[in-house]
């Protein structure tokens, strides 16, 4: 098994190249016999999650600003008061948001921030009311905290709703304390499953609180930054920052261990060892990897027919490193990446990537340079 990014071969791959290893082979370069080109919707500034509403609006957050609103999609926002203030310091900030599964009914939006100080804090979510002029939030709640930290770094912050109501929050591992993520009785470096009045469901894999803390749904993560539930096959797939290398694509599956840092495809960013090991009995193998990084942020799967073949492919924003600046197309076929391409490459970094109402997808940039759509070039 040939295992080639980018003309350089990891001395980890190599090692996880050994016939009995359960480590995924590099998907093919692919290339469609279509071209697709980015056209600028909304100016923002550091924008971090969208959210299309039914009517085809969108609701976006931005990493110092809080929420803003836009009618049909594309024209100038306008802010969206109400979010508690949010710790922006580092990292932190404003991070992802969804609507309720009955937001056409109750209007309720669910947000993820940076709440504390710099010496204490944790990444929070609250559910509000979006008022009908979409101006106001109203009657915003906390329904949920993570452990407290020291650092301004890892935050994860995206936002999912599963088939059953039940309401997914990714973390980080603070950066500093990685080794953090191998315990499930703390939040850092973990996935939480929540009710979405911040309750514990009864059915999260350490409910009781013996092996772990009740919220925490799986483990070993190191900073999830993208997030999706597929509906139609109730399957919840995310993507994780590396550290050097090592980027991840994974199923999520109820009480399993991620691995971080005990297994990585990554080195420090000095290159000094993390660790030997690459797979280990008992810790999850990702669908695939990224040596170099591109430090993916971002992640939705396709269901229109708005892109010729595209239609069940999933897409990741690439937002920095060595490989990043990028809009990555994946395509799954039996619990196998069998394809990967490269769009946009070199263009802007992509902080998150969603589809609208009406089957187009949109990209949110990570700095100044706003939200696009998708088209296909003419």
């Amino acid at each position: 098994m040939r295992l080639i990014l980018a003309g350089i071969v990891s001395a980890f791959a190599l090692a996880a190249c050994s016939a009995e290893s359960t480590a995924p082979a590099a998907p093919p370069e692919a290339s469609s016999d279509f071209e697709v080109t980015l056209t600028p919707v909304v100016d923002a500034e550091f924008p971090w999650g969208l959210a299309f509403l039914p009517n085809g609006d969108l609701l976006f957050s931005e990493k110092e600003n809080g929420l803003k609103y836009v009618t049909d999609g594309q024209g100038t926002a306008t802010p969206v008061a109400g979010m508690p203030p949010a710790m922006t310091e580092g990292q932190g900030g404003y991070f992802g948001l969804v609507l309720d599964p009955d937001f056409e009914n109750n209007r309720l939006i669910y947000a993820a921030y940076a709440q504390g100080t710099p010496t204490d804090n944790g990444t929070t979510v609250v559910r509000a009311r979006l008022s009908d002029d979409h101006t106001t939030l109203e009657d915003v709640t906390e329904i949920f905290r993570a452990d407290s930290r020291d650092t301004a770094y890892h935050f994860g912050g995206r936002l999912q709703f599963a088939n059953d109501g039940t309401l997914f929050v990714s973390l980080g591992e603070g950066f500093k304390y990685m080794k953090d993520a191998q315990d499930p009785h703390i939040t850092h470096g973990s996935l939480v499953r929540i009710n979405s009045d911040g309750t514990i469901p009864a059915d999260n894999p350490f409910a009781d609180g013996v092996d772990g803390k009740p919220e925490v749904y799986s483990y070993g993560h190191r900073n999830i930054q993208g997030l999706y539930y597929d509906k139609s096959e109730g399957t919840l797939y995310e993507t994780e920052h590396g550290p050097k290398g090592g980027d991840e694509f994974n199923i999520i599956k109820p009480g399993a261990n991620y691995g971080w840092p005990v297994i990585t495809y990554g080195v420090n960013y000095d290159g000094t060892i993390i660790t030997e090991q690459t797979e280990k009995e008992g810790m999850e193998q990702p669908l695939t990897y990224w040596v170099p990084s591109i430090a993916p942020s971002g992640l939705t799967r396709l269901t229109s027919d708005v892109y010729p073949g595209w239609k069940g492919d999933f897409f990741v924003g690439g937002m920095n490193g060595p490989a990043g600046l990028e809009l990555v197309r994946l395509r799954l076929e039996d619990g196998k990446v069998t394809e990967r391409e490269n769009l946009f490459k070199g263009e802007y970094a992509i902080r998150d990537v969603v589809q609208a109402p009406d089957g187009h997808l949109y990209v949110a940039t990570k700095d100044l340079d706003g939200i696009f759509r998708v088209d296909l070039a003419e």
